[in-house]
């Protein structure tokens, strides 16, 4: 069997040849003004991440475990470690366990949250673990805007501050991201009730919903035909894991879905759902 030999001049070009890939993908990643946002498959919780403009890294919630890194590690830039903005629409476990596997691989620079009655000993070790990560610790209730630029910003519409409530999925934060026209409602897991008082409010309903995160997994509790009807999302999408134990998304919402001609995409069936804004 002859020896291989490889020569200076191959290892030179083998060089040249990888700094200049690397080069070429740099510019056109830069180039990419895109925003991405990724509904991504965490199971029974909820996670979505979204790369503004290609540029800024924002987490809405981080599910129930460690699946949130596998949608973060195909979607975030392998060199970016921080994500500028994180959101945890209220402290349950389902929507803030990943944080704690998040908080070990990426820099959180400001974590936006809200107040509530019901919050548990992890959550707690959860803040102060982010604190001892010098993460800026937010609580935002309605009519406060968080601005990325001139046309770009999220909205919150719910928990009022002061509220008090005996659900603890009262308290979840119910914000528009707004871009230029595009509009995704989130809903974390508020319920009819809540959102049956925002419908009346004529600054929200103004609002073209492109997207709507249904509340909740697809739980009936969740929403309804008034609704819906009032808000006119495009695209309803479900986070939810396979045959888990609480029968989500029910039939009763998919059909309300369908009859309205609003698109469904889920979790349990497409994994990661994936939308760009050009």
């Amino acid at each position: 069997m002859e020896n291989i030999r490889i020569t200076k001049k191959q290892i030179v070009f083998t060089f040249l040849f990888i700094v200049i890939s690397f080069f070429i993908y740099f510019l056109i990643n830069n180039l990419n003004k895109n925003t991405k946002i990724v509904f991504c498959n965490v199971g029974q919780g909820d996670g979505t991440y979204m790369r503004i403009e290609n540029k800024i890294d924002v987490l809405i919630d981080a599910g129930p475990d460690k699946s949130i890194l596998s949608c973060l590690g195909k979607h975030i830039p392998f060199w970016d470690k921080q994500i500028e903005i994180a959101f945890l629409s209220h402290p349950n476990k389902d929507h803030y366990q990943g944080f704690y596997y998040i908080n070990e691989r990426y820099k959180i620079i400001n974590f936006i949250t809200t107040e509530s009655l019901f919050v548990n000993k992890k959550y707690k070790e959860l803040i102060n673990q982010l604190i001892k990560n010098e993460t800026k610790i937010y609580r935002y209730f309605k009519n406060q805007k968080i601005n990325i630029n001139k046309n770009i910003y999220f909205y919150l519409y719910w928990p009022e501050k002061n509220f008090t409530s005996n659900n603890d999925n009262d308290y979840s934060q119910v914000m528009i991201y707004s871009q230029k026209k595009f509009n995704i409602l989130f809903t974390g897991d508020v319920n009819i009730k809540i959102l049956n008082k925002l419908i009346k409010n004529k600054d929200f309903i103004k609002n073209r919903i492109n997207i709507l995160k249904i509340p909740h997994h697809g739980s009936k509790n969740g929403i309804n035909k008034k609704i819906l009807s009032t808000i006119k999302p495009e695209i309803a999408v479900i986070s939810v894991a396979k045959k888990n134990s609480y029968g989500h998304p029910n039939k009763e919402i998919l059909d309300m879905l369908k009859a309205l001609n609003i698109k469904i995409k889920r979790t349990d069936i497409e994994g990661d759902i994936i939308f760009k804004i050009n």
